[in-house]
């Protein structure tokens, strides 16, 4: 009984759909037990002994099979966690017992300070084996509930090898462009590699010691692209010395440089892309999970509820269609976290969803609504008569991608406004993944039968995003006639004013760039900040939150 307590925490957290709104929401490992991580105290309490040493990544193996006859539905999902200090892979599935693959004993040898971890549609199994220079390729054989690996071949000459990633090349379930993406970290390169069933050749190889474009100081991580599931040419390296977010494309067998922006992170141990290509990034040293959009802008952090977190997977399900002969390979809605091995931390369990942030409405003759999504959603529209709640309009806007997303308001919309009245919109967000939560958000705005008439009085908006890494967009509202005068600052904890922003602003929303730089065009340390506008004859501000 203890055991299968045991293996039923560090599985369960790959099953299910998110229940409450947000981005990243917690959800417990084993909610018949009272139980929410999987952590050395468990582990002793379930086992008597210590499961890990140093955890240092996680991916699962995923089957799900539908019939037209009972049992209608099979599910079958499999852990597998690289432990470089105790030089083995601990396996196992829900509800049964572990075991654990060292490599002693086969042609290959045993293993030495396995890291990074990568599956594909195969059921091969992927290590960056950097004790022993190589990636080993191991096929995983599953029969009931007990999952075999078996070595077939290695990847040689590599140098202390950290990250892997495997890519579809587009089509899954079609192996003949499947390649392997290797963070070669002794060499400061990425290669590419062709991989089939008993052996691999390099395609490509790009990198070398540096800072400049075309080089890497410390590549520790690697994941590709996506889109509604499939694998891009998108290949996205997290260099540690740098600290930046490097992106590749690969093509025609060549890997190219792209362009790279700044982490805002010491080192990313671990990078993962979902169903719709968002990024995350572990980043143990700031304790947090980054997320970008797939043009890596800033869209989401995981700080609360997660310890130095080391390890972030997003479990992709291999889902055969036994009526009508389809197999699909797709993304979920969760993420498995993995921190390192203490009394309180361990293995954790977050279900992905979308918020809406930062909503405003502003244009007086094209009036429109700005927002972020935080994650792909399906997005409609609700207006409401502020002092009845009377609904006034409601409509289905699009399918947006994560980011930054501008609608403009019809005629139609507004044409049931009373003029000079408070008017309510609400986003509601209905996530692309199914049976996910909705995300709403709401704001007022004074309608003017066919625009939106600006505020009475100056106020600050909230900025979004905040806390933030390296930029942020300031939002604020000014009345007609306030424009000409009103100027923006930002200032630190002390009062001391380090960045001025004069305009030209306009009556209505204003949103404006910040780069994190102050004045003399320096970066600026984290910390706690304000920005404050001068209009009217009043000042106001809001907090800002820095985090490097």
């Amino acid at each position: 009984m203890r055991r299968h307590i045991l293996l039923m925490l560090g599985l369960m957290s790959v099953l299910g759909a998110p229940a409450l709104a947000g981005t990243f929401v917690p959800a417990p490992l084993a909610p018949d037990f009272g139980l929410d991580a999987l952590t050395k105290s468990v582990a002793r309490e379930q086992l008597g002994r210590d499961l890990f040493a140093d955890p240092w990544a996680a991916v699962t193996l995923s089957h799900v099979d539908v019939y037209d006859r009972f049992p209608y539905v099979e599910s079958r999902h499999f852990l597998i966690v690289s432990d470089p200090a105790w030089n083995r892979l601990v396996v196992g599935e829900a509800g049964h017992s572990l075991s654990a693959f060292d490599g002693s004993g086969t042609a290959f040898g045993a293993l030495h300070s396995p890291y990074g971890l990568a599956v594909d549609d195969q059921d091969r199994v992927y290590v960056a084996d950097a004790g022993n220079q190589r990636v080993l390729v191991l096929q995983a054989s599953t029969e009931f509930d007990r999952v075999t690996l078996t070595p077939v071949y290695s990847i040689d000459g590599l140098s202390d090898p950290h990250g892997v990633a495997w890519s579809d090349g587009g089509t899954p379930f079609a192996p003949d462009d499947d390649v392997l993406f290797v963070t070669d970290t002794g060499r400061n390169r990425v290669a590419a590699f062709a991989v089939g069933a008993h052996s691999a050749r390099v395609l490509s190889a790009l990198g070398g010691l540096g800072s400049g474009p075309g080089h890497f100081a410390g590549p520790l991580a690697v994941t590709v692209g996506r889109e509604t599931g499939a694998s891009t040419g998108d290949v996205y390296v997290a260099d540690s010395h740098t600290r930046r977010l490097v992106h590749l494309r690969y093509a025609s067998g060549q890997l190219t440089w792209t362009g790279d922006r700044p982490s805002g992170a010491d080192a990313i141990t671990s990078l993962a892309s979902d169903e719709w290509g968002n990024l995350y990034a572990a980043a143990p040293q700031q304790g947090a999970v980054l997320k970008w959009n797939a043009r890596l802008e800033p869209v989401a952090e995981l700080r609360e509820g997660t310890s130095h977190p080391r390890s972030l997977h997003v479990p992709f399900f291999t889902i055969r269609d036994h009526r009508d002969g389809r197999t699909v390979r797709t993304g979920q809605p969760a993420a498995l976290v993995l921190e390192p091995w203490g009394e309180s931390s361990g293995l954790r369990r977050w279900n992905l969803g979308v918020s809406v942030e930062g909503l405003a409405v502003s244009g007086t003759d094209a009036p429109h609504a700005s927002f972020t999504l935080t994650d792909r959603a399906a997005v409609a529209f609700e207006l409401r008569e502020g002092a009845s709640g009377r609904v006034l309009a409601r409509r289905d806007v699009g399918t947006f991608d994560a980011g930054h997303v501008d609608v403009a308001l019809t005629s139609a919309d507004l044409a049931l406004a009373p003029r000079d009245a408070e008017v309510a919109l609400a986003v509601v967000a209905k996530p692309g993944y199914a049976d996910g939560a909705e995300a709403r958000a709401q704001t007022t705005f004074r309608s003017s039968g066919q625009g939106v008439q600006p505020p009475a009085s100056p106020s600050v908006l909230p900025a979004w995003p905040n806390p933030t890494r390296d930029e942020t967009n300031l939002r604020f509202a000014l009345p007609a006639g306030a424009e000409g005068s009103a100027s923006l600052s930002v200032h630190d904890a002390g009062g001391r004013r380090i960045r001025s922003f004069r305009g030209p602003f306009t009556a209505g929303v204003n949103e404006v760039h910040w780069d994190g730089r102050d004045d003399a065009g320096h970066a600026v340390r984290s910390g706690l900040y304000f920005y404050r506008l001068h209009a009217a004859g009043l000042k106001l501000s809001r907090r800002l939150v820095v985090v490097r």
